[in-house]
């Protein structure tokens, strides 16, 4: 499987309103790695950053305890700030609820946004940002109004892992329950999507990344505008198959929503771009299931 570009035509369903100045010295082109955890997005945005990227002032240093021994690839002022906007909804990264949209309204969240804008002409400044930060699968909605004003350019890459491979890193690193892991990898790939419909976007999997790195690598470096010539070697630092763990595991026995679960992870990761009235079906009847508002 390929990744596959798209660019769609039709709006999502974003929030629309103008509470920025001037955009500065920030760059109109920014990449955005917007995927759940444990999906190898940090391996990813490792090999991409080696290219002309840059995470920041702020990178977040690596932590072999916590399954990172080559780096997260993330600003961790962006992540605090993540951090602060979800206590401030009442909610927390490993909360698997779907944020309302009501919640990126409003005064509050206008200031919100101001702080954001501030955060990233401190960090990144003139360079082409490499953002990545998986609470972002929940929060996009935040960033939609900075990114239509400011970040006309912008990319984005939606990397897929497998859902049971997901909940039972998870389970090791973080003790939550497969349940729970299930949970949160729904959530956090169909929010994904949803919130980045009408973007530049290119979908990717794990698999590939793992099975096929310097040809992933390279597709999504061409159709970024990046440097090409030094892949090879990014690849060999950034992207080891060794530290793959939990790989084709069967669906946990016991384990409710099999079906629907797989059908989604079936749909994002088809090898074309998603199904979006698939997608659309299937996070009703989901959402539906655990009491959530679509």
């Amino acid at each position: 499987m390929k990744p596959e570009i798209t660019d769609m035509k039709s709006p999502g369903e974003f929030l629309k309103f103008d509470v920025f100045g001037s955009s500065g010295a920030l760059r109109p082109d920014p990449v955005f790695i917007i995927g759940m955890h444990r999906s190898g997005t940090s391996a990813l945005g490792g090999a991409l950053e080696a290219l002309g990227l840059t995470v920041g002032k702020a990178a977040m240093p690596p932590d072999a305890e916590g399954g990172n021994p080559k780096g997260f690839y993330e600003n961790l002022a962006l992540m605090q700030f993540h951090d602060r906007f979800l206590k401030f909804i009442h909610s927390e990264w490993q909360h698997p609820e779907p944020v309302g949209r009501k919640r990126f309204r409003g005064f509050k969240a206008c200031l919100f946004r101001r702080e954001l804008l501030k955060l990233l002409k401190d960090e990144f400044g003139q360079d082409r940002p490499l953002i990545k930060d998986p609470r972002m699968c929940r929060l996009m909605p935040l960033w939609i109004p900075l990114i239509r004003k400011h970040f006309p350019r912008a990319s984005f890459i939606l990397p897929v892992r497998h859902p049971v491979e997901v909940a039972s890193s998870l389970r090791k690193r973080d003790g939550f329950t497969l349940d729970h892991g299930l949970k949160l990898w729904v959530v956090h790939v169909l929010e994904s999507e949803r919130t980045t419909r009408g973007l530049s976007r290119q979908f990717t999997t794990y698999n590939q990344l793992m099975r096929s790195p310097i040809e992933t690598v390279r597709q999504l470096a061409n159709n970024l505008g990046l440097p090409t010539d030094a892949i090879a070697a990014a690849v060999a630092r950034q992207i080891d198959t060794k530290l793959r763990h939990h790989s084709e595991l069967p669906w946990p026995a016991g384990q409710p929503h099999e079906e629907l679960t797989l059908s989604i992870h079936q749909t994002l990761a088809s090898g074309a771009a998603p199904n979006q009235e698939m997608l659309d079906r299937l996070r009703q009847e989901y959402y539906s299931r655990m009491g959530w508002d679509c």
